[in-house]
């Protein structure tokens, strides 16, 4: 998953923090086009009512991004080639987990390889980065997810390069 959660700030046990929410009737949205990728309106379920509420509820979270942060100013316009999610790392070379910075376009790999994504913002101030595994946007300074309509251009660019056709196909 993400890597974009500065060293130090927050248990790393998992790949990204929690929300708030921690019930049985906290909300999952279910998409028919939407996911990473973006689209369509997403329909909103329980977790019981998706998995027939058969288990206890008591530690289970949902994240939940952030529909807009101060940083989606930043972005860049997406390169007219568009992207590619098999690109390596630049600075390593490692095609395993890569995310795409959303300011500059260049691709680093993820903190569960050797960090140079994290290192990049770090370095150069640029915020808002593109997991290539997952196809979700983490925002260094909000420490958190972002989902907005500002990024589904970069978003349906990744899912074409990904899966050879863009979301809903």
């Amino acid at each position: 998953m993400a890597d974009q959660q500065p060293s130090g700030s927050r248990d790393r046990s998992h790949d990204h923090p929690p929300t708030n929410q921690s019930s049985s009737s906290a909300a999952v949205a279910t998409t028919s086009e939407e996911g990473a990728a973006g689209g369509a309106e997403s329909a909103s379920s329980t977790i019981s009512d998706l998995i027939g509420g058969e288990f206890v509820f008591d530690n289970m979270f949902a994240v939940v991004p952030l529909p807009w942060c101060e940083h989606l100013e930043t972005i860049a316009t997406l390169p007219s080639d568009g992207l590619d999610v098999s690109a390596p790392c630049v600075t390593c070379g490692d095609s395993s987990e890569n995310w795409v910075c959303l300011h500059c376009y260049q691709v680093h790999c993820g903190r569960f390889v050797k960090e140079h994504m994290v290192r990049h913002g770090e370095r150069t101030g640029h915020c808002l980065v593109l997991s290539y595994a997952d196809l979700s946007v983490w925002c260094y300074p909000c420490d958190s997810y972002v989902h907005n309509e500002t990024l589904l251009p970069a978003k349906r660019s990744a899912h074409l390069s990904k899966f050879g056709c863009l979301p809903g196909c």
